[in-house]
């Protein structure tokens, strides 16, 4: 009888978790855009621009968005298939809900925390530590194009485009190196991962980046910004390059991805306030609308326990 009661107690006690946790992801979101400094100033002149896209256009931009966090959910798939195989439906889930704490934390860290909330007790520091390669690809390929796009685009700090490419070559052969590490640091020996799984993620995280590269594409030439393809693409790769150095959460990297983009692309389009519009409509679907669907992905996990 005391048994089936603790039972009770446990079960309540996991349900109210998640309802908290939903809470809180919700209110963080609500009270993150509401005071946005971008969605503020220039809210009507968005929802103007917002209304001349066709639904069409707005499903291409979805299925890009699916495209973009399928790649993740298939990385973290292969990350976990040798020790805690998941479905493809599974790891898309989980990485909507480690979106939905990555929106409030900084460094999205929460990202982390959201996905691991899937596995079992006992193997969740592994699950952070497996990760941890998949971002490591990831920065791996941001940093490779962004080095190159330096030396096309560059409107500060003009030394940083003869640093980046020996940046990028080093982080190469540390992620390759094979990490036979003794005394105390032997532990992070069992946390490499097979090199053709390390080129996998690196395929993956390329095709991830050139999915954010289309969604841009799309939605500049969706609002009718004169901006060349070539030109675009350069300016994203140093875009992208300075927001994985920049510690930022999901909403000031709004601002600052705002600001970086007007920069960037000014000497070929001088209307700052549609650039903003690209880089809020981009925001959206992104990052607010996979915060969301991962934060009610939460609750319905959290109930089931």
């Amino acid at each position: 009888m005391n048994e089936a009661l603790v039972n009770r107690f446990r079960s309540f006690g996991n349900k109210s978790i998640g309802f908290i946790l939903f809470v809180i992801c919700l209110l963080a979101i609500y009270n993150k855009v509401l005071h946005n400094e971008n969605l503020n100033q220039y809210s009507a002149e968005i929802k103007i621009q917002l209304t001349k896209i066709s639904l069409l256009e707005w499903s291409v931009l979805l299925l890009l968005f699916l495209c973009n966090y399928f790649m993740e959910a298939i990385k973290w798939k292969y990350l976990l298939a040798s020790w805690h195989p998941i479905s493809i439906l599974q790891s898309f889930k989980s990485v909507l809900v480690g979106q939905s704490f990555a929106f409030f934390t900084p460094v999205r860290s929460g990202d982390y925390v959201g996905r691991i909330l899937w596995l079992p007790s006992g193997s969740k520091m592994k699950g952070l530590a497996q990760m941890a390669w998949s971002s490591y690809a990831q920065l791996l390929i941001t940093l490779g194009l962004g080095s190159v796009a330096l030396f096309f685009n560059l409107p500060f700090f003009p030394w940083l485009k003869w640093v980046a490419p020996f940046i990028t070559v080093g982080a190469l052969w540390m992620y390759f190196h094979p990490g036979y590490f003794k005394g105390w640091l032997k532990k992070l020996t069992t946390l490499q991962i097979d090199n053709n799984l390390k080129i996998k993620l690196l395929l993956l995280s390329f095709f991830k980046y050139m999915i954010f590269v289309l969604q841009y594409t799309w939605v500049v030439n969706r609002l009718h910004i004169p901006i060349s393809f070539l030109d675009l693409w350069i300016a994203l790769g140093v875009l992208f390059l300075a927001l994985s150095m920049i510690p930022a959460i999901s909403i000031t990297d709004l601002v600052i991805r705002g600001q970086l983009i007007v920069i960037l692309l000014e000497p070929w389009y001088t209307n700052s306030l549609m650039l903003i519009c690209v880089s809020t409509l981009i925001w959206v679907v992104n990052f607010l609308l996979p915060a969301v669907m991962g934060a009610i992905l939460l609750l319905k996990f959290r109930l089931k326990q």
